[in-house]
């Protein structure tokens, strides 16, 4: 009875497993769907926490291989500026890349340069009481860009462990994934540009650059960021032999960006894509600019996004890029590894003498405007008639003959007398005319007015007549000041800066945080046939803050002035009282909002036979002001912002108290460029940043 029993109680079993194995199947197979179409992880944080989100990625990422490399803090501000209103309390786009791990596996795939960087996010809604912090997941990133190979999507993702613990760890919140259904059937657009390749490469790829980055701005787009592979780390150009160049963008516009992040029906989380990354290199010996992108219907598709004006606006970018790629000359390409395929997407060839570069990198040409002359006929006499068509129908107008203008009558015995009216000549006692007074006040000083304060506001460089370097130096020395150095500022050496300073200025920059204004430049313009002296007195107001010392500002000025003869204010000008509390629009640093590179007690030691240290002073306080030489790409924003303000050139650096310091760039660029609008500004929107890792490479210790 027993063993009949166990029979039909195992027989029953076998039944059930059975019929339960395609659902346990099925239901394996859906989890592992699930888990394949992860699309992004977001911790949810109660309260506005950007401040320390910011101190995590800027600082504490560096210790599990992360580097922040174009930081757009509080893009929420300029949709506010711009248009005026914003659903957002913070939206930023803090992109990081891990090198390390990055540059090896360029050698396997390069198509993984297509997220590096990828966005750390963080957004918050003004009705909300939460933060939102997150970033695509490894796996979706390797899907759209299609790679295989197993090595590269295992190292890749292995990194996003440590990340992840990471922000757990110091931001704790709830943790959620973002799923996703499908992505779209074409992920990528990819490109090849075929060039005459010249003896010298670099020279084609600072034309090809400036061309290429020029006509994207000038289509709306916001070049966000630029990462140079090949000066990542000390052993780059080692890791990436078989590469003259790999370098990525970060593209972004801001109408698109605020059309999808912001206003009505806002999707903040969709910047988890921004900005997007366009990957761009050259094989060693090849004639071939390879070019890479993920399409922004990868948006669309993953998030879900129904609303017609914002797949409107997806579907113009995503036919627009494309566009000005074929139009810059470059031919679509299918998206495969290259490393891979035999094909012809570069050849190796022969090095000829540099040409015509420019030539290669063309433009679309402007559009013909026809022009109409206008008539030579003069007869007022004959009508004319003017035909103005409304909805289909014609109205027709008969202009008026213009009238003949009426001559003057002449009226007998009327004579040619003055009949003027006349005041009396009596003036008060002691009174001088306004005309004799400014003669008599000419007559004292030719120099009044020049650099100082006029009508409340005050000129930034006094402009003169042209010297030489050598003429410039003997009237500093003959001033009484010091001459530190002069320096080549641009890569044909037709900008010269020469530095100087006196025991006065020394003294006014031996106070904490004072240091930047231990210097004045002389700027020579070897093409222009000028020069540009900065103003101390504009200088200082903004530099000492309230060290600000007006008598010692304006006996420096005094000695400038009477050993250079003949300067005139400069048009860049501002409002004197605001410098101290200048900065370029709302939500930009201020003078204080210093940022630190470097830190140590051995910073002097670092920077020692450094060639990118132009000049060293020491300070009274025993502070240290080293001037540095930036690197080429990003010296050559004078060409788009203007180049007589170069003087602001070498790049200033503060040691104090064991750290090395530098002027927030975007204070201290447009501080020296008064008149810079916001769109000269976006058109160096990369150089900020590229200032500060310039900066922090001087202080690299040595192995």
């Amino acid at each position: 009875m027993n063993v009949t029993k166990n029979k039909a109680i195992k027989k029953l079993l076998y039944i059930t497993t059975l019929f339960l194995l395609p659902f346990t199947l099925s239901h394996a197979s859906d989890s592992n769907n699930t888990k394949q179409k992860e699309l992004a992880v977001f911790y949810t944080i109660k309260g506005d926490i950007q401040e320390k989100y910011n101190v995590l990625v800027e600082t504490k990422l560096k210790t599990i291989g992360f580097k922040l490399t174009d930081p757009h803090k509080r893009v929420n501000d300029q949709y506010e500026t711009k248009w005026g209103t914003t659903v957002l309390d913070v939206l930023s786009f803090m992109p990081v890349v891990n090198d390390n791990i990055m540059l090896p596996l360029l050698n396997i795939d390069p198509r993984i340069a297509g997220f590096g960087p990828f966005n750390m996010l963080i957004h918050k809604k003004l009705d909300e009481n939460v933060t939102h912090v997150g970033h695509l997941q490894p796996k979706v990133m390797l899907d759209i860009l299609d790679i295989k190979n197993k090595e590269v999507r295992e190292k890749f993702t292995e990194t996003f462990h440590p990340l992840d613990t990471m922000i757990e760890n110091e931001l704790a919140g709830t943790k959620s994934i973002l799923n996703y259904d499908t992505l779209p059937k074409q992920t990528m657009i990819n490109f090849k540009y075929q060039f005459e390749r010249p003896e010298d490469i670099d020279d084609f790829i600072d034309e090809f650059q400036n061309n290429f980055e020029l006509a994207f701005i000038d289509k709306g787009y916001l070049i966000a960021g630029y990462h140079n592979f090949m000066e990542a780390t000390d052993d780059a150009e080692e890791i990436l032999s078989d590469y003259d160049a790999f370098w990525t963008y970060s593209l972004c516009h801001l109408e698109f960006s605020y059309g999808i992040f912001d206003n009505e029906g806002a999707r903040p989380e969709a910047g988890i894509f921004a900005p997007c990354t366009m990957y761009m290199y050259i094989r060693k010996e090849t004639n071939t600019v390879v070019v890479g992108m993920f399409r922004l219907h990868n948006w669309s598709d993953t998030l879900n996004i129904t609303d017609p004006a914002r797949l409107a606006l997806i579907e113009k970018l995503d036919t627009e890029i494309p566009s000005l790629l074929q139009t810059f000359g470059m031919k679509a390409v299918e998206n495969v590894n290259p490393l891979l395929k035999k094909a012809t997407m570069s050849s190796k060839v022969v090095k000829k003498s540099a040409q015509t570069i420019a030539s290669n990198i063309t433009l679309s040409p402007a559009k013909k405007v026809k022009v109409i002359k206008p008539s030579t006929h003069t007869d007022t006499k004959s009508k004319q008639l003017q035909v103005i068509n409304t909805g289909g129908k014609q109205i027709k107008i008969t202009l008026p003959t213009v009238p003949k203008p009426p001559k003057a009558v002449q009226i007998k015995g009327s004579s040619s007398e003055d009949r003027s009216i006349k005041f009396s000549k009596r003036v008060p006692p002691g009174y001088i005319a306004h005309r004799f007074d400014h003669i008599k006040k000419g007559k004292v000083s030719t120099n009044t007015r020049i650099g100082e304060v006029n009508h409340g506001r005050i000129s930034a460089y006094l402009r003169g007549a042209y010297m030489e370097v050598t003429e410039v130096k003997a009237h500093l020395k003959d001033a009484g000041f010091i001459v530190l150095v002069s320096a080549p500022v641009n890569k044909k050496g037709t900008l010269i800066s020469v530095v100087f300073t006196d025991t006065s200025l020394l003294t006014l920059a031996s106070k904490p945080n004072r240091g930047f204004m231990a210097t004045l430049r002389v700027l020579v313009d070897t093409k222009e046939k000028s020069i540009s002296i900065t103003n101390p007195l504009y200088l200082t107001k903004g530099f000492l803050q309230n060290d600000f010392d007006e008598k010692v500002a304006n006996k420096l000025l005094v000695k400038i002035i009477e050993n250079f003869p003949a300067l005139k204010n400069s048009k860049d000008a501002l409002k004197f009282q605001l410098l101290p509390n200048y900065q370029f629009m709302n939500g930009m640093p201020h003078y204080q909002d210093m940022i630190e590179v470097a830190s140590g007690d051995d910073l002097l030691e670092r920077i020692k036979d450094n060639k990118k240290v132009v000049f060293t002073q020491t300070l009274e306080n025993g502070s240290t002001l080293i001037g540095i030489k930036l690197g080429k790409r990003t010296r050559k924003f004078t060409k788009r912002i203007g180049r007589s303000n170069a003087g602001m050139l070498p790049f200033p650096v503060l040691i104090e108290d064991g750290k090395a310091m530098i002027l927030d760039p975007k204070y201290y660029i447009s501080y020296m460029y008064p008149l810079l609008q916001m769109t000269e500004f976006m058109t160096i929107a990369t150089i900020p940043d590229a200032m500060v890792k310039d900066a922090q490479r001087v202080f690299r210790k040595k192995k």
